[in-house]
């Protein structure tokens, strides 16, 4: 699975120049116009945070603009520029909106379960405490991360 995940991304990459996190922000801008930042950390299920560096990512490429939304000055909306809308035309399909709804098919119980068992297995590798990450976003060169994990000896 994490083979075929990341050989995903490294085509997104290699043939787009942007990653996998960044296609699917351009993606859900593209499905729904004028979202905030807060707003698609909720549809791609992540932190504020996480959004935001994508975001500026891809503002700085030119595939997204920022501007004050009309009916309230207050609140930034985001829009994809003719740039943005032309790349995604020609992209394949984020591979995080596969996963969404694939996870979306199986019965509540086996979302659950799933959820569970994944949390567990985390937990068990030391990664539990990780704040939730944009899948196949690359974090920054020189940003300390939440937490150093320590390799564990192996038990047994």
């Amino acid at each position: 699975m994490v083979r075929g995940l990341r050989s995903a991304a490294e085509a997104i990459e290699r043939d787009l120049r942007i990653s996998a996190a960044q296609l699917f922000v351009l993606s859900e801008l593209a499905q729904l116009p004028d979202q905030s930042v807060k707003d698609l950390a909720a549809v791609t299920m992540t932190t504020h945070s996480t959004v935001s560096q994508v975001v500026s990512q891809l503002i700085a490429k030119g595939l997204v603009t920022r501007s004050a939304d009309e009916s309230d000055g207050r609140r930034a909306v985001l829009r994809l520029t003719r740039q943005g809308a032309t790349l995604l035309k020609k992209s394949p399909r984020a591979i995080q909106e596969d996963l969404i709804d694939g996870f979306g098919a199986l019965r509540p119980s086996e979302r659950r379960g799933l959820a569970t068992g994944l949390e567990k297995w985390l937990d068990a590798s030391g990664l539990g405490g990780a704040a939730p990450a944009m899948l196949f976003d690359k974090p920054l060169l020189g940003k300390p991360t939440s937490q150093a994990r320590t390799r564990k000896p192996p038990s047994g």
